[in-house]
């Protein structure tokens, strides 16, 4: 395999933390050196739209995972429906 193919987990992890750690950074910059006005009060506590970024991001993991539970058919579930007799529409 091509040494580029091999996925490098510690370049990965330590990229992401990186641009972690800018973003936040810049996000703290941006509120104190700016004047923005917002609509709400919590709008100006620093880092919030970052943390309503990621809890949004894992709301919507945990909403796809439970709907995953109830969508999610067996492999063989059409095969199992047309040898009782069923036909599929």
């Amino acid at each position: 395999m091509h040494r580029l193919r091999v996925y490098p987990k510690r370049l990965f992890w330590r990229v992401y933390w990186a641009a972690l750690a800018v973003s936040l950074i810049l996000d703290g910059v941006w509120l104190y050196s700016h004047a923005v006005h917002y609509h709400f009060k919590f709008q100006y506590f620093p880092e919030f739209f970052a943390l309503f970024g990621f809890i949004g991001c894992m709301l919507l993991i945990l909403i796809a995972k439970g709907m995953g539970l109830f969508i999610v058919k067996e492999e063989d579930y059409y095969e199992k429906r047309s040898k009782q007799g069923n036909r599929v529409k």
